[in-house]
Protein backbone atom coordinates (compact mmCIF):
# COMPACT_ATOMS: atom_id res chain seq x y z
CA UNK A 1 0.00 0.00 0.00
CA UNK A 2 2.70 2.33 1.09
CA UNK A 3 4.48 2.48 -2.81
CA UNK A 4 0.79 3.10 -4.02
CA UNK A 5 0.58 6.02 -2.31
CA UNK A 6 4.50 6.65 -3.37
CA UNK A 7 2.87 8.21 -6.68
CA UNK A 8 -0.05 10.46 -6.88
CA UNK A 9 -0.89 9.58 -10.27
CA UNK A 10 -1.37 6.02 -9.08
CA UNK A 11 -3.27 6.71 -6.28
CA UNK A 12 -5.44 9.39 -8.28
CA UNK A 13 -5.89 6.12 -10.87
CA UNK A 14 -7.19 3.33 -8.60
CA UNK A 15 -10.89 5.30 -8.51
CA UNK A 16 -11.24 5.48 -12.28
CA UNK A 17 -9.97 2.14 -12.93
CA UNK A 18 -13.80 0.57 -12.87
CA UNK A 19 -16.07 2.75 -14.73
CA UNK A 20 -19.70 1.56 -15.29
CA UNK A 21 -23.37 3.33 -17.19
CA UNK A 22 -26.41 4.48 -15.77
CA UNK A 23 -27.36 0.44 -16.67
CA UNK A 24 -24.79 -0.28 -13.99
CA UNK A 25 -23.28 -2.75 -16.40
CA UNK A 26 -19.61 -2.32 -16.09
CA UNK A 27 -16.63 -2.20 -18.88
CA UNK A 28 -13.19 -3.65 -18.70
CA UNK A 29 -10.30 -3.19 -20.51
CA UNK A 30 -11.26 -5.82 -23.92
CA UNK A 31 -14.46 -3.93 -23.99
CA UNK A 32 -16.34 -6.57 -23.06
CA UNK A 33 -19.32 -5.99 -19.91
CA UNK A 34 -18.01 -8.77 -17.55
CA UNK A 35 -15.60 -6.21 -15.84
CA UNK A 36 -15.85 -6.76 -11.68
CA UNK A 37 -16.91 -4.37 -9.13
CA UNK A 38 -14.87 -3.57 -6.03
CA UNK A 39 -16.71 -5.20 -3.14
CA UNK A 40 -18.13 -1.62 -1.32
CA UNK A 41 -17.85 -3.89 2.09
CA UNK A 42 -14.10 -4.03 1.90
CA UNK A 43 -12.15 -2.35 4.69
CA UNK A 44 -9.79 -0.82 2.07
CA UNK A 45 -11.23 -0.41 -0.86
CA UNK A 46 -8.18 -1.75 -2.65
CA UNK A 47 -8.82 -5.40 -3.24
CA UNK A 48 -10.87 -5.49 -5.75
CA UNK A 49 -10.02 -7.12 -9.36
CA UNK A 50 -8.53 -4.61 -11.32
CA UNK A 51 -10.06 -4.16 -15.09
CA UNK A 52 -7.89 -2.18 -17.29
CA UNK A 53 -6.49 1.22 -16.09
CA UNK A 54 -8.61 4.92 -16.15
CA UNK A 55 -6.62 5.61 -19.36
CA UNK A 56 -7.47 2.87 -21.71
CA UNK A 57 -10.98 3.61 -20.77
CA UNK A 58 -11.42 6.77 -21.92
CA UNK A 59 -9.24 5.84 -25.05
CA UNK A 60 -12.21 3.14 -25.26
CA UNK A 61 -14.67 6.10 -24.81
CA UNK A 62 -13.38 8.76 -27.04
CA UNK A 63 -11.18 6.39 -29.76
CA UNK A 64 -8.28 8.14 -29.57
CA UNK A 65 -5.06 8.14 -26.77
CA UNK A 66 -5.82 10.59 -24.33
CA UNK A 67 -2.79 12.99 -23.07
CA UNK A 68 -3.77 13.68 -19.38
CA UNK A 69 -0.68 14.47 -18.12
CA UNK A 70 1.48 13.58 -14.97
CA UNK A 71 -0.64 15.34 -12.55
CA UNK A 72 -3.24 13.56 -10.24
CA UNK A 73 -5.02 16.89 -10.61
CA UNK A 74 -4.76 17.11 -14.31
CA UNK A 75 -6.26 13.65 -14.57
CA UNK A 76 -9.60 14.68 -11.87
CA UNK A 77 -10.13 18.35 -13.61
CA UNK A 78 -10.04 15.85 -17.04
CA UNK A 79 -12.58 13.78 -15.70
CA UNK A 80 -15.22 16.27 -14.53
CA UNK A 81 -15.03 18.20 -17.54
CA UNK A 82 -15.34 14.43 -19.63
CA UNK A 83 -18.46 13.37 -17.80
CA UNK A 84 -20.13 16.77 -18.35
CA UNK A 85 -20.22 16.12 -21.65
CA UNK A 86 -21.13 12.79 -21.46
CA UNK A 87 -24.81 12.42 -20.23
CA UNK A 88 -24.34 8.46 -20.81
CA UNK A 89 -21.14 7.90 -18.82
CA UNK A 90 -21.72 7.95 -15.07
CA UNK A 91 -18.51 6.78 -12.73
CA UNK A 92 -18.83 4.43 -10.11
CA UNK A 93 -17.83 6.85 -7.31
CA UNK A 94 -20.71 9.52 -8.24
CA UNK A 95 -22.87 10.63 -4.81
CA UNK A 96 -25.88 8.28 -5.30
CA UNK A 97 -23.72 5.34 -6.53
CA UNK A 98 -23.95 1.90 -4.36
CA UNK A 99 -20.46 1.56 -4.80
CA UNK A 100 -19.10 4.92 -3.11
CA UNK A 101 -19.02 2.87 0.84
CA UNK A 102 -15.54 1.39 -0.48
CA UNK A 103 -13.82 4.70 -2.19
CA UNK A 104 -14.51 6.13 0.99
CA UNK A 105 -12.96 3.77 2.65
CA UNK A 106 -10.17 4.06 0.22
CA UNK A 107 -9.92 7.98 0.72
CA UNK A 108 -9.74 7.41 4.18
CA UNK A 109 -6.85 5.39 3.95
CA UNK A 110 -5.21 7.24 1.81
CA UNK A 111 -5.70 10.99 3.93
CA UNK A 112 -3.63 8.41 6.83
CA UNK A 113 -0.49 8.56 4.67
CA UNK A 114 1.29 11.96 4.95
CA UNK A 115 1.42 12.37 0.61
CA UNK A 116 -1.70 11.15 0.28
CA UNK A 117 -3.39 14.13 2.89
CA UNK A 118 -1.09 16.85 1.28
CA UNK A 119 -2.52 15.34 -2.24
CA UNK A 120 -6.43 15.59 -0.79
CA UNK A 121 -5.64 19.09 0.62
CA UNK A 122 -4.65 20.71 -2.94
CA UNK A 123 -8.24 18.91 -4.30
CA UNK A 124 -9.84 21.32 -1.93
CA UNK A 125 -9.56 24.18 -4.47
CA UNK A 126 -13.05 24.21 -5.78
CA UNK A 127 -16.56 23.06 -4.50
CA UNK A 128 -16.58 20.31 -6.98
CA UNK A 129 -13.88 18.87 -5.53
CA UNK A 130 -14.22 19.55 -2.21
CA UNK A 131 -18.20 18.25 -2.20
CA UNK A 132 -17.24 15.17 -3.90
CA UNK A 133 -14.23 14.32 -1.07
CA UNK A 134 -16.69 15.66 1.88
CA UNK A 135 -19.15 12.90 0.45
CA UNK A 136 -16.48 10.36 0.51
CA UNK A 137 -15.22 11.11 4.17
CA UNK A 138 -18.28 12.16 5.93
CA UNK A 139 -18.70 8.48 7.48
CA UNK A 140 -15.75 8.59 8.54
CA UNK A 141 -14.68 12.15 9.99
CA UNK A 142 -14.55 11.08 13.63
CA UNK A 143 -11.82 8.30 12.47
CA UNK A 144 -10.45 11.47 10.09
CA UNK A 145 -9.99 13.79 12.60
CA UNK A 146 -7.82 12.25 15.32
CA UNK A 147 -5.30 10.80 12.65
CA UNK A 148 -1.65 12.23 12.68
CA UNK A 149 -2.13 12.90 8.84
CA UNK A 150 -6.00 12.78 8.50
CA UNK A 151 -6.50 15.41 10.81
CA UNK A 152 -5.06 17.94 8.10
CA UNK A 153 -7.14 17.00 5.06
CA UNK A 154 -10.04 17.15 8.12
CA UNK A 155 -8.82 21.06 9.03
CA UNK A 156 -8.34 21.85 5.70
CA UNK A 157 -12.19 20.58 5.09
CA UNK A 158 -13.91 22.38 7.16
CA UNK A 159 -12.28 25.93 6.33
CA UNK A 160 -13.54 25.21 2.85
CA UNK A 161 -16.93 23.52 3.95
CA UNK A 162 -20.47 25.71 3.73
CA UNK A 163 -22.75 26.37 6.92
CA UNK A 164 -25.09 23.28 5.90
CA UNK A 165 -21.66 20.91 5.44
CA UNK A 166 -20.35 22.29 9.12
CA UNK A 167 -23.85 21.51 10.42
CA UNK A 168 -23.75 17.90 8.98
CA UNK A 169 -20.36 17.41 10.54
CA UNK A 170 -21.45 18.71 14.05
CA UNK A 171 -24.42 16.39 14.03
CA UNK A 172 -21.83 13.39 13.27
CA UNK A 173 -19.74 14.53 16.15
CA UNK A 174 -22.53 14.87 18.59
CA UNK A 175 -25.54 12.04 17.49
CA UNK A 176 -25.76 9.50 19.25
CA UNK A 177 -22.00 10.08 21.16
CA UNK A 178 -20.42 13.05 22.07
CA UNK A 179 -17.62 12.72 19.94
CA UNK A 180 -16.40 16.21 20.65
CA UNK A 181 -15.34 14.74 24.16
CA UNK A 182 -13.16 12.10 23.13
CA UNK A 183 -11.58 13.70 20.16
CA UNK A 184 -10.70 16.19 22.47
CA UNK A 185 -8.67 14.21 24.95
CA UNK A 186 -6.74 12.96 22.27
CA UNK A 187 -3.48 14.03 20.88
CA UNK A 188 -4.22 14.55 17.45
CA UNK A 189 -8.50 14.73 17.82
CA UNK A 190 -7.96 18.04 20.37
CA UNK A 191 -5.89 19.41 17.40
CA UNK A 192 -9.09 19.06 14.79
CA UNK A 193 -11.45 20.01 17.68
CA UNK A 194 -9.33 23.39 18.36
CA UNK A 195 -9.66 24.12 14.60
CA UNK A 196 -13.13 23.48 14.77
CA UNK A 197 -13.60 26.09 17.35
CA UNK A 198 -11.47 28.45 15.49
CA UNK A 199 -13.59 27.95 11.88
CA UNK A 200 -16.95 28.33 13.97
CA UNK A 201 -15.89 31.27 16.14
CA UNK A 202 -18.47 33.76 14.14
CA UNK A 203 -21.46 30.88 13.76
CA UNK A 204 -24.19 30.18 15.72
CA UNK A 205 -23.04 26.30 15.46
CA UNK A 206 -20.45 27.25 18.15
CA UNK A 207 -22.97 27.22 20.76
CA UNK A 208 -23.44 23.18 19.97
CA UNK A 209 -19.69 22.73 20.38
CA UNK A 210 -19.50 24.87 23.50
CA UNK A 211 -22.78 23.00 25.16
CA UNK A 212 -20.79 19.29 24.45
CA UNK A 213 -17.71 20.78 26.11
CA UNK A 214 -19.54 22.52 29.08
CA UNK A 215 -21.58 19.03 29.74
CA UNK A 216 -17.80 17.24 30.21
CA UNK A 217 -15.86 20.64 31.71
CA UNK A 218 -14.85 18.66 34.79
CA UNK A 219 -13.42 15.73 33.35
CA UNK A 220 -12.11 17.71 30.17
CA UNK A 221 -10.31 19.97 32.80
CA UNK A 222 -8.63 17.27 34.73
CA UNK A 223 -7.29 15.47 31.28
CA UNK A 224 -3.58 16.22 30.17
CA UNK A 225 -4.83 16.79 26.93
CA UNK A 226 -8.29 17.97 26.69
CA UNK A 227 -8.17 20.86 29.04
CA UNK A 228 -6.16 22.65 26.40
CA UNK A 229 -9.47 22.60 24.14
CA UNK A 230 -10.89 24.36 26.68
CA UNK A 231 -8.73 27.06 26.60
CA UNK A 232 -8.88 27.44 23.26
CA UNK A 233 -12.21 28.45 23.76
CA UNK A 234 -11.23 31.25 26.38
CA UNK A 235 -8.55 32.53 23.84
CA UNK A 236 -10.46 33.09 20.74
CA UNK A 237 -13.98 33.18 21.48
CA UNK A 238 -16.15 35.70 23.73
CA UNK A 239 -17.25 35.87 27.30
CA UNK A 240 -21.11 35.51 26.21
CA UNK A 241 -20.25 32.72 24.34
CA UNK A 242 -17.83 30.74 26.98
CA UNK A 243 -20.75 31.35 29.45
CA UNK A 244 -21.42 27.86 29.79
CA UNK A 245 -17.99 26.99 30.52
CA UNK A 246 -17.48 29.92 32.72
CA UNK A 247 -20.39 28.23 34.99
CA UNK A 248 -19.27 24.87 34.77
CA UNK A 249 -15.85 26.52 36.31
CA UNK A 250 -17.43 28.30 39.23
CA UNK A 251 -19.55 25.00 40.01
CA UNK A 252 -16.26 22.52 39.81
CA UNK A 253 -13.81 25.27 41.05
CA UNK A 254 -13.23 23.88 44.50
CA UNK A 255 -13.53 19.87 43.16
CA UNK A 256 -10.51 20.88 40.10
CA UNK A 257 -7.97 22.31 41.98
CA UNK A 258 -8.04 19.81 44.84
CA UNK A 259 -6.84 17.64 41.81
CA UNK A 260 -3.18 17.35 40.65
CA UNK A 261 -3.96 18.41 36.41
CA UNK A 262 -7.63 20.32 37.51
CA UNK A 263 -5.49 22.82 39.25
CA UNK A 264 -3.17 23.53 36.57
CA UNK A 265 -5.82 23.66 34.10
CA UNK A 266 -7.82 26.01 36.96
CA UNK A 267 -4.48 28.06 36.98
CA UNK A 268 -5.00 28.63 33.32
CA UNK A 269 -8.32 29.12 33.31
CA UNK A 270 -8.42 31.72 35.88
CA UNK A 271 -5.85 33.19 33.75
CA UNK A 272 -8.15 33.74 30.62
CA UNK A 273 -11.45 33.94 31.60
CA UNK A 274 -13.12 36.94 30.66
CA UNK A 275 -16.49 39.10 31.25
CA UNK A 276 -18.17 39.68 34.68
CA UNK A 277 -17.74 35.46 35.99
CA UNK A 278 -14.14 36.20 36.26
CA UNK A 279 -15.05 38.68 40.10
CA UNK A 280 -17.33 36.19 40.25
CA UNK A 281 -14.72 32.76 40.09
CA UNK A 282 -11.48 35.05 41.94
CA UNK A 283 -13.91 35.94 44.58
CA UNK A 284 -14.93 32.03 45.01
CA UNK A 285 -11.17 31.03 45.31
CA UNK A 286 -10.32 34.31 47.26
CA UNK A 287 -12.80 33.57 50.02
CA UNK A 288 -11.71 29.99 50.39
CA UNK A 289 -7.69 30.79 49.98
CA UNK A 290 -7.00 29.88 54.07
CA UNK A 291 -8.14 26.12 52.89
CA UNK A 292 -6.38 25.95 49.36
CA UNK A 293 -3.34 27.50 50.92
CA UNK A 294 -2.80 24.53 52.76
CA UNK A 295 -3.92 21.76 49.87
CA UNK A 296 -0.70 19.60 48.02
CA UNK A 297 -2.80 21.37 44.78
CA UNK A 298 -5.24 24.29 45.49
CA UNK A 299 -1.94 26.28 46.87
CA UNK A 300 -0.84 26.85 43.30
CA UNK A 301 -4.29 28.55 42.16
CA UNK A 302 -4.49 30.88 45.73
CA UNK A 303 -0.49 31.42 44.06
CA UNK A 304 -2.37 32.22 40.60
CA UNK A 305 -4.80 34.64 41.19
CA UNK A 306 -2.14 36.34 43.67
CA UNK A 307 -0.09 37.13 40.98
CA UNK A 308 -2.96 39.04 38.87
CA UNK A 309 -2.26 41.71 41.18
CA UNK A 310 -5.61 42.55 41.94
CA UNK A 311 -6.09 44.70 44.87
CA UNK A 312 -9.54 43.77 45.88
CA UNK A 313 -9.17 39.70 45.17
CA UNK A 314 -5.61 39.86 47.51
CA UNK A 315 -6.40 41.99 49.90
CA UNK A 316 -9.03 39.11 50.87
CA UNK A 317 -6.55 36.64 50.06
CA UNK A 318 -3.65 38.39 52.65
CA UNK A 319 -6.94 39.19 55.08
CA UNK A 320 -8.24 34.92 55.09
CA UNK A 321 -4.41 34.07 55.74
CA UNK A 322 -3.62 36.25 58.59
CA UNK A 323 -3.33 34.08 62.29
CA UNK A 324 -1.96 31.35 59.62
CA UNK A 325 1.18 32.77 58.27
CA UNK A 326 3.54 31.18 60.46
CA UNK A 327 2.10 27.55 60.23
CA UNK A 328 1.77 27.71 56.39
CA UNK A 329 5.33 28.82 56.87
CA UNK A 330 6.77 25.84 57.47
CA UNK A 331 4.88 23.63 55.24
CA UNK A 332 5.70 23.09 51.69
CA UNK A 333 2.77 24.21 50.40
CA UNK A 334 1.68 26.84 51.88
CA UNK A 335 5.31 28.09 51.98
CA UNK A 336 5.27 29.44 48.57
CA UNK A 337 1.81 31.18 49.08
CA UNK A 338 3.25 33.14 52.22
CA UNK A 339 6.20 33.72 49.77
CA UNK A 340 4.09 35.56 47.05
CA UNK A 341 2.40 37.49 49.54
CA UNK A 342 5.17 39.20 50.63
CA UNK A 343 6.30 39.65 47.12
CA UNK A 344 3.16 41.43 46.78
CA UNK A 345 1.18 43.85 48.76
CA UNK A 346 0.67 41.34 51.54
CA UNK A 347 4.49 42.15 52.86
CA UNK A 348 3.81 43.61 55.64
CA UNK A 349 0.94 42.16 57.05
CA UNK A 350 2.96 38.88 56.88
CA UNK A 351 6.13 40.42 58.23
CA UNK A 352 3.89 41.67 61.55
CA UNK A 353 2.73 38.41 61.95
CA UNK A 354 6.55 37.14 62.18
CA UNK A 355 7.47 39.44 64.51
CA UNK A 356 4.44 39.07 67.29
CA UNK A 357 5.10 35.30 67.00
CA UNK A 358 7.27 33.84 69.51
CA UNK A 359 8.23 30.97 66.61
CA UNK A 360 10.46 33.42 64.34
CA UNK A 361 13.32 31.44 64.93
CA UNK A 362 11.74 27.65 64.40
CA UNK A 363 10.57 29.14 61.19
CA UNK A 364 14.10 30.92 60.62
CA UNK A 365 15.42 27.60 61.12
CA UNK A 366 12.65 24.97 59.09
CA UNK A 367 13.36 23.29 55.91
CA UNK A 368 10.62 25.36 54.16
CA UNK A 369 10.17 28.61 56.69
CA UNK A 370 13.76 29.37 55.93
CA UNK A 371 13.05 30.54 52.39
CA UNK A 372 10.23 32.66 53.89
CA UNK A 373 12.45 34.83 56.51
CA UNK A 374 14.90 35.55 53.89
CA UNK A 375 12.27 36.70 51.23
CA UNK A 376 10.77 38.66 53.97
CA UNK A 377 14.42 40.30 54.56
CA UNK A 378 14.61 40.53 50.93
CA UNK A 379 11.94 42.14 50.05
CA UNK A 380 11.32 44.60 52.86
CA UNK A 381 15.06 45.39 52.56
CA UNK A 382 14.03 46.80 49.29
CA UNK A 383 10.34 48.63 50.38
CA UNK A 384 9.43 48.76 54.16
CA UNK A 385 13.25 49.66 56.22
CA UNK A 386 11.25 50.23 59.19
CA UNK A 387 9.35 46.85 59.04
CA UNK A 388 13.52 45.07 57.87
CA UNK A 389 15.03 46.93 60.59
CA UNK A 390 12.41 45.48 63.32
CA UNK A 391 13.10 41.55 61.73
CA UNK A 392 16.80 42.27 61.58
CA UNK A 393 16.96 43.22 64.82
CA UNK A 394 14.81 39.92 66.05
CA UNK A 395 16.55 37.23 64.22
CA UNK A 396 19.97 38.69 65.28
CA UNK A 397 18.90 38.23 69.05
CA UNK A 398 19.35 34.12 68.13
CA UNK A 399 21.80 34.24 65.96
CA UNK A 400 23.83 31.29 67.39
CA UNK A 401 20.68 29.30 67.46
CA UNK A 402 20.75 30.13 63.54
CA UNK A 403 24.01 28.96 62.72
CA UNK A 404 23.47 25.81 62.51
CA UNK A 405 21.00 23.56 59.83
CA UNK A 406 19.04 25.84 57.49
CA UNK A 407 19.17 28.21 59.68
CA UNK A 408 22.80 29.22 58.34
CA UNK A 409 20.71 30.41 54.95
CA UNK A 410 19.22 32.90 57.17
CA UNK A 411 22.31 34.32 58.39
CA UNK A 412 24.63 34.38 54.92
CA UNK A 413 21.10 36.41 53.74
CA UNK A 414 21.27 39.01 57.03
CA UNK A 415 24.72 39.27 56.52
CA UNK A 416 24.94 40.12 52.48
CA UNK A 417 22.40 43.11 52.90
CA UNK A 418 24.55 44.81 55.77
Amino acid sequence: MASMYSSSLEALQLPFENLHLFDNSSLSLNASSTGVFPDPQRNHGLGFSRVGSFRSCLDYFTGESMNLGSSMFDNVNWFNSFSNVSPGFQPIFSLDSEYSYGYSNWVIDMAKTEDGSKDLQKLLSNSTNNNMIFSWVFDFIVELMIDQSGRYLFQKLIESADETQLQMILEKLLVPHNYIYYASRLKYGSCSIKKLITVLEKSPLITCVIKALSDKFEKLMMDPIGHYVIFECLDVLDSQTNDPLNIQAMKHCLELVRHEQGSVSMSGFVTRIKGPRRDQLLKLISRNSAFLAQDPTGNYVVQCVIRLQNPAMNDQIFRNLEGYYVKLSTTKTGSYVVEHCLLSSGLDRVINELLRSDRLVSVAKDRYGNYVVQTALKESKKREISLHGSLVVKLEQHLNCLQHGYGRNVVSVLRSLQ
